[in-house]
């Protein structure tokens, strides 16, 4: 029997013939900003938006996503037939198509994912996400209680199954790869420090660019004089009769091949000549050559470079222990794997753990911390909704996930990561664009006050533990 427990403009729940309820979503609909809709009332989704936008459909599913939505985590999700092969990359957290809620098959699937809960005993309740590491961690035990034990170290964008699609699910956008890359290699690391993760197999090695991480790179073959990638290619004619080895170009002659050396026309049937090689030309410099050079453009930061500059990384598939299953489904992670090593909203502790992690980091020699502090006063801190666990300065904020940051009573804590060279200008950037957040911030809350206090920097080469105590001290004053 298929029963309407509760209808509404934009949604309604249904109960299906295994006693299930389904959550219907028919328009756009912020589930976790619903007051009437609790996480006990249902325990499915089913998508019905259908709009030519394919931005809104996909900002229904995003609002209902068992991995972003508080209400709906870790519940199965389920999209109308109709929009099969329309969601992109969003179609990694969809559990199913069905041409309706009440579906057999998609109660059978809503069953095997529950009962797979229960073999596991995954723990479905949990805090809301206040971290970005927590976040990773959840979505892991989201690939847990799909089934899902085996994952890769890197996402590639167009390569095949193998690498975690789901690694692209996370805050992460074009142009932080290098961030991404090691945040992923830390949390790996801190697994296989744990026995959370044993290496599976070797899939592939790639290639990055050493400034910005990133792996998206466009190769072109130049002209080892001008650098040039304006060539020409023709092949290389060798004539047996008179031995003479010159390009193409060179025997043609009144439609036919004519040996420039010796005038003999060279022969189609009782073929006597070969091309053994090719030749390049620069249409520019005109300069002849065997072999040309090769240079790479990074598509992310637009550096030119050379081959052997780019640095080599091994991409593994990772599989999980059963250690690794036990902890990740009953949530343990969050007691056992370090977030130190993670951008983003963290813990003081955490952050200034991050300042020892740097200082001892063998690949960072060309990179230094920059630090800014701000003080804070938010008078509405304690009015924000329940549901959210990070106060609402830092929800505010929350768009500056490539800096790591703490609050420490009325110190708000910023933290950036940069090479040498670019202390400068990046310190001007970050002071620059995290005032104007703040003061958008203040223009909406009465009350609110900010002053950006001091900025410091943090060498490698330097005792992290007089930084550390700097920073401890100067809260204080």
């Amino acid at each position: 029997m298929i029963t309407r427990n509760r209808i509404n403009e934009k949604y309604q729940i249904i109960t299906n013939f295994s006693r299930r309820k389904i959550l219907v979503i028919n328009d756009v609909l912020d589930v976790d900003r619903t007051p009437e809709l609790d996480f006990e009332d249902f325990d499915a989704m089913f998508i019905n938006v259908i709009n030519p936008l394919y931005d809104y459909t996909r900002l229904a599913i995003r609002l209902a996503s068992p991995l972003l939505s508080e209400k709906c985590r870790f519940k199965p999700l389920f999209v109308t037939q109709r929009l099969q092969g329309w969601l992109g990359e969003a179609e990694i957290i969809v559990d199913g198509y069905a041409s309706s809620p009440t579906d057999r098959d998609l109660a059978q699937t809503i069953d095997e994912i529950y009962g797979s809960m229960r073999r596991l005993n995954f723990l479905l309740g949990t805090e809301p996400v206040v971290t970005h590491a927590e976040e990773m961690f959840r979505l892991v035990r989201y690939a847990i209680s799909r089934g899902r034990f085996t994952f890769s170290s890197e996402p590639v964008r167009g390569m095949s199954i193998g690498y975690m699609a789901l690694y692209n699910y996370t805050m992460w956008y074009t142009g932080q790869e290098r961030m991404a890359a090691q945040e992923r290699e830390f949390f790996h690391s801190e697994m296989q420090r744990l026995g959370y993760i044993r290496h599976s197999r070797f899939i592939d090695r790639i290639h990055e660019c050493p400034h910005c991480g990133s792996s998206h790179l466009f190769f072109f073959e130049t002209c080892p004089k001008c650098n040039s990638s304006d060539l020409r290619q023709q092949s290389v004619i060798h004539h047996f009769r008179c031995a003479n080895v010159s390009p193409e170009s060179t025997y043609r002659w009144d439609g036919e091949l004519r040996c420039p050396k010796c005038h003999v026309l060279l022969r189609h049937i009782g073929v006597d000549y070969d091309k053994p090689s090719a030749i390049y030309t620069c249409n520019q410099c005109e300069e002849s050559f065997m072999y040309p050079d090769m240079r790479v453009l990074c598509s992310s930061c637009k550096r030119n470079l050379q081959t052997d500059e780019l640095l080599s990384r091994d991409v593994y598939e990772y599989e999980l222990t059963p250690d690794g299953i036990h902890a990740f489904a009953g949530n343990d992670v969050i007691h056992t794997i370090s977030q130190a090593g993670f951008f983003g909203y963290t813990s003081t502790r955490n952050f200034m753990d991050y300042v020892r992690q740097f200082s001892t980091a063998t690949n960072n020699h060309d990179e230094v911390l920059i630090v800014t502090r701000f003080y804070v006063f938010d008078p509405n801190a304690d009015e924000g909704p329940s549901l959210d666990a990070r106060p609402p300065i830092v929800q505010a904020m929350a768009r500056f996930f490539n800096y790591k940051s703490a609050i420490w009573g009325n110190n708000y804590y910023f933290m950036n990561r940069v090479r040498e060279g670019e202390i400068g200008r990046q310190q001007s950037k970050m002071e620059y664009e995290l005032k104007a957040e703040l003061n958008d911030y203040k223009q909406l809350h009465d009350g609110f006050q900010f002053e950006l206090v001091e900025t410091y920097i943090y060498h490698p080469d330097t005792d992290p533990e007089t930084f550390v105590r700097r920073l401890e001290e100067s809260r204080n004053k």
